[in-house]
This record gives C-alpha cells, structure tokens and sequence, in this order.
C-alpha cells in the first residue's frame, strides 16, 4: 500500500493560485504583509547577507 507523502488541499487556496506562478504568489504574499513585518524581513535579509558574504578571518592552525 502506497501513500500519497503531499499535503492534501482543501481547494481553498489551489483554484486562487492555479494560475499563478511561484514568483507571482510570493508577491502576493509579500504584499499582504504588514509594513513593521515587511522592515523585519528586510533588517533578517540584510543581516544574513552580511554574515555570509564578508570574508573570513583566518583561523589559526594549531601543531599536529
């Protein structure tokens, strides 16, 4: 016996998003988000960004 491993869709939101592309629901969503939570993301992105993509310090090797 095999299982369907998705999520099953009630049609609530599958019909509105059918056709859509990813990109488009993601704007979408974007846009429904309040400006304090919009600032958040933005702060959390900017934060990410500079942690990982500064260079890194060299580490100092001990002896073997």
């Amino acid at each position: 016996m095999t299982s369907d491993p998705r999520p099953k869709q009630d049609g609530s939101t599958g019909s509105i998003c059918a056709n859509l592309s990813p990109a488009q629901v993601i704007a979408e969503a974007w846009r429904r988000e309040s400006p304090q939570s919009q600032e958040f993301w933005r702060q959390a992105e900017a934060k990410r960004k500079e942690l990982y993509t500064l260079p890194r310090s060299p580490k100092p090797r001990g002896k073997m």
